[in-house]
């Protein structure tokens, strides 16, 4: 008999034997034998007995399989392979029942989840409850109670871009000029395509090298310059511009004047660009001598064809042509006061200045240096003529009137260029008349340094956070009324106030050079801002401001310190001493 038979036979009887057994029990359910137990005590049989047989003919059967592995599998191998395949089920099975089990509790763990998460909407409207509001607020994270750029104001709007004219319709032949040469019958005879030819080419260089070039070109050089949306020819008539600019001036023989663009032009081409006249003079103390109908009428002359107002596509590409034309005009402006400053009035400067301070406030220009612009200032503050502490409170009180935000104001202050002695009075003076209208402190700024640097740690005392909160809880229309003073809605405003407070205190105090006069306001500055403000603020992990506002005060701190350190003492002294506030 052959061995691989014994362990299918007795595992065929065992079978038969369970399941008549199963068949003689009772219905009790704690009698039944499952059906896998049943196949794994078969199995189990069935592996003894192969065991047994193979240890009486190990060596017969082993020699066997080796003889006849090429022709068929020995019958001791199918047993093996069947066994085998009958555990691979069991495990899998018991795998199976595994996950079975896992996914059962993860459903009781969500199921659990969702009946204690709270509910979106517990009632109709959709509104959170008190408690969970509550709960919310008391836990929630200020991040950006303080924004690192100022919000900026909306000065151009491309709806308005190319209104009065564009580079398609400004038509040198409208200007209405007699041709003297070839050249200037070439520009009449042809269209703007041609116009702009001759430009790049710089056929007028060689053209007006011994005369002097007619003022309705330079004009309709000065228009296109400003609108046209390629860059790089922009640029080249700006070149063309400052190249027949200096020659009319250093022309001996020449008797006329250049061409120097008056406020009526300037203004004409920054409407055209997309401002409004009331947006370039907001102030009615310094409004020109002209309205914006009247440049409406005098451009519909010189322009026969009314603008589509389409000179961009998309606002990426207008504002890139604002800062690109922009600076260009700025450009052209600073070579036109340097070779005649006598052009502008103070006033006209006056006006400029507000003009130019107002552009730097557009929102979309905050991502490019406004290097050229910055440039024109200090070009125009020098030629100021009749400067004095008069004149410099009047343009400063002026600047701080462009903005009703504080942060606007900050910037400014910042954008007063202080390289030049005039701009670093400018910008001392302006923190100090800002200061004093944000703290609502109507008195008028000493003249004498001692005196303003005792204003300001007279106004430095009042920075404090908590001082800043009561007066804005108390000015406020809407409170909200929550207990916790951490949940006001007016504490991320008076910390955001006193950034910039402390940002002004620090342009206010910035000196060329650190005297002993100096060193003994430092002292008090420091003294003053330890006490009365570094230790008005709770730092916390959730109000993000408040750790914001202490860094600024530490780096002020570290800065003055700085000055104080590289400053002569006090004659007659070795040390500085503390002495106790008066």
């Amino acid at each position: 008999m052959n061995a691989s038979a014994v362990p299918s036979e007795k595992f065929a009887e065992q079978l038969g034997s369970s399941l008549s057994d199963c068949d003689n029990v009772d219905s009790d359910e704690e009698a039944l034998i499952p059906l896998e137990e049943i196949l794994s005590q078969g199995i189990r049989t069935a592996a003894k007995s192969s065991e047994e047989a193979m240890d009486q003919n190990e060596i017969e059967s082993t020699i066997s399989a080796t003889h006849n592995a090429s022709l068929s599998k020995p019958v001791v191998e199918c047993g093996v392979s069947f066994m085998n395949h009958l555990e691979h089920l069991l495990k899998e099975k018991e795998e199976l029942r595994r996950v079975d089990e896992l996914e059962n509790q993860l459903q009781q763990v969500k199921g659990i989840a969702e009946i204690n998460s709270p509910l979106e909407d517990q009632s109709t409207d959709g509104e959170l409850s008190a408690e969970h509001r509550e709960f919310i607020e008391r836990y929630s994270f200020s991040h950006d109670a303080i924004p690192d750029q100022h919000p900026g104001e909306n000065i151009f709007q491309i709806a308005n871009a190319g209104k009065i004219f564009n580079q398609n319709n400004l038509d040198l032949r409208n200007f209405d000029f007699h041709p003297q040469n070839p050249i200037e019958q070439y520009l009449v005879r042809w269209g703007i395509t041609q116009q702009l030819f001759v430009i790049i080419e710089g056929l007028l260089v060689s053209t007006y090298h011994n005369s002097s070039c007619p003022v309705p070109i330079l004009k309709w050089m000065f228009q296109m310059m400003s609108i046209h949306p390629d860059s790089s020819l922009s640029r080249k008539i700006l070149d063309m511009l400052m190249i027949l600019t200096i020659r009319n001036v250093s022309d001996d023989n020449n008797q006329q004047k250049p061409w120097i663009p008056s406020l009526f032009d300037i203004t004409a081409v920054l409407i055209n660009m997309g401002s409004s006249f009331n947006v370039l003079f907001p102030l009615q103390k310094y409004q020109p001598n002209f309205t914006e109908n009247n440049i409406m009428s005098k451009m519909h002359v010189t322009v026969r064809k009314q603008s589509n107002g389409d000179i961009c596509i998309n606002p990426t590409t207008f504002f890139l042509l604002i800062e690109s034309n922009l600076c260009n005009i700025a450009k052209f402006l600073r070579l036109c006061i340097t070779v005649c400053p006598e052009e502008y009035t103070d006033r006209e400067i006056f006006m400029l200045l507000l003009l130019l301070f107002k552009l730097s406030l557009e929102t979309e220009l905050k991502q490019f240096p406004l290097v050229d612009l910055e440039c024109l200032i200090i070009k125009l503050l020098e030629n100021i003529r009749d400067w004095d502490t008069e004149k410099m409170s009047e343009l400063s009180s002026a600047i701080s009137c462009l903005s009703n935000h504080h942060h606007n104001l900050l910037w400014l202050v910042q954008f007063v260029p202080s390289w030049t002695t005039r701009g670093r009075q400018i910008k001392q003076h302006l923190s100090l008349v800002i200061i004093l209208k944000l703290l609502k402190n109507h008195v008028e700024i000493p003249s004498n340094h001692d005196e303003q640097m005792s204003l300001l740690c007279e106004e430095l005392v009042k920075m404090k956070p908590s001082n800043l909160l009561k007066s804005l809880s108390e000015t406020s229309e809407h409170h909200d009324g929550l207990k916790n003073p951490f949940l006001s809605q007016s504490e991320p405003q008076a910390y955001y106030l006193t950034y910039v407070l402390l940002h002004l205190v620090r342009e206010a105090s910035n000196s060329e050079r650190t005297n002993s006069n100096q060193r003994k306001w430092l002292l008090k500055l420091c003294s003053t801002l330890e006490k009365h403000v570094k230790c008005d603020i709770r730092e916390d992990v959730r109000l993000f401001y408040r750790t914001k506002v202490k860094d600024l005060v530490a780096r002020m701190y570290s800065k003055w310190q700085q000055m104080i350190h590289h400053s002569q003492l006090i004659q007659g002294q070795i040390h500085d001493f503390w002495a106790p506030d008066s």
